[in-house]
């Protein structure tokens, strides 16, 4: 009986038939501002995490975080800016491909116009007139407008706004819409900006560490917010090869699930979580056994990371025991909306690279996370496929499935 390559054939009966590949990557950080810049600078162990300097911002109870170089102007908020400058970055590899119409744009967004709506606020209260115009600048879609201008597109667009698994499912969604033969092109990702609002938002829940994050490890106390833009094109494999692409890696699916158990906390079993990491491999027909990297989500909140371990040996099993484990939130801070995004890239650039980007300041590691996490330094090793999570307030969790690109 002929087994199902990755990637291959129906679905579940929804009839998925087109492989899907990442035909560019753009990438704007704490680190760098752009790709490969910040992928060395991620592999040589560094991180974006740095003492805040933005005046708008309290300076407790931690004043650490993973700025971006101001980039805004005049109706332009800093995470269009970022997004754009990593689409221009994608688009060097890849670009538009036929019929507008068939183009399509997928971004997670959590701040959006958000800072632009505060501005307009800490104006008008004091009394000071205030342009009515700049209402117009406080969409959530702002993000996903302004890129979707840039590109012409004409197809379907879609802001997804489910809290830190936002930018995942906008890429799982882009995926669909392309495997189904639908769209020839689809731009997919997420940006993120610091903003008073995310800022006293988590500093409410005492969930921000006063220090640089430390996930997986025995003494984590918290993350670190971060901002930056991280954005894919992604378009059929078939259509790519034909016209001589750059292939970083191929999508081969992904899982979606809810926990159903707290407006904050993960289910502490990580239930929900490895419901999605399991539906990623079958939709990708992947066997656990496949597997060899998982981009965690690794937030550093005591809550999460155990969690999130007992997840990953629900859904893998045995072959839990040989996966390599990373977070990309010791390099840039928890980027919220764009997280999935920026968790992907590092799988990503994983795969083509067959190399394992650190977790940083991993020194001593819970015996919850009892898994490979990748301590302290980045490690060469053979990798074909990895699983990206990304687990967001409510219990929203979405795994997406990689695979190397490899000519086959």
């Amino acid at each position: 009986m002929h087994r199902l390559a990755p990637g291959e054939g129906p679905v579940s009966g929804l009839g998925l038939p087109r492989r899907v590949a990442i035909t560019g990557l753009g990438l704007v950080s704490s680190l760098e501002p752009d790709r490969e810049a910040t992928w060395a600078a991620v592999l040589e162990g560094r991180d974006g995490l740095r003492p805040l300097t933005r005046p708008e911002l309290p300076r407790e109870p931690s004043c650490m975080a993973a700025e971006v170089p101001k980039a805004s102007g005049r109706h332009q908020t800093q995470g269009e800016a970022m997004a754009l400058a990593a689409l221009e970055e994608a688009l060097r590899t890849s670009g538009p491909a036929g019929d507008p119409r068939r183009i399509g744009v997928f971004q997670g967004a959590g701040t959006s116009g958000l800072p632009v709506a505060e501005a307009y606020l800490a104006g008008r209260f004091p009394g000071r007139r205030w342009p009515p115009a700049e209402v117009a600048y406080q969409s959530p879609c702002t993000v996903t407008d302004a890129l979707a201008a840039r590109l012409g597109a004409l197809g379907p667009r879609a802001t997804v706004m489910n809290a830190c698994s936002s930018s995942l499912l906008a890429l799982g969604q882009a995926w669909e819409r392309l495997a189904t033969g639908e769209l020839d092109l689809a731009l997919a990702g997420g940006a993120e900006s610091l903003c008073l609002t995310t800022w006293a938002g988590f500093a409410s829940l005492k969930a921000v560490d006063a220090a640089k994050c430390r996930p997986f490890s025995r003494d984590r106390a918290g993350l670190n917010l971060g901002e930056g833009a991280a954005q894919f094109l992604l378009e059929p494999l078939d259509q790519a090869r034909a016209r001589g692409a750059v292939i970083f890696a191929e999508v081969l699916g992904y899982g979606a699930s809810m926990d159903a158990h707290h407006a904050t906390a993960p289910h502490p079993e990580g239930e929900g979580a490895a419901r999605a990491m399991a539906m990623a491999l079958r939709i990708s027909r992947l066997e656990a056994a496949d597997v060899d990297l998982v981009s965690a989500h690794g937030t550093a909140t005591p809550a999460n990371d155990g969690a999130e371990c007992r997840a990953i040996r629900r859904a893998l099993g045995p072959a839990a025991a040989r996966v390599s484990v990373t977070s990309s939130k010791s390099q840039f801070g928890h980027t919220l909306g764009a997280a999935g995004a920026f968790g992907t890239a590092l799988a990503v650039l994983a795969l083509r690279d067959q190399v394992v980007s650190p977790t940083l300041r991993l020194e001593e590691p819970d015996p919850l996370c009892d898994l490979d996490c990748t301590p302290r330094v980045a490690r060469e090793r053979a990798l074909r496929a990895a699983l990206v999570n990304a687990f967001a307030f409510g219990g929203n969790n979405v795994c997406l499935a990689l695979r190397r690109w490899s000519g086959a």
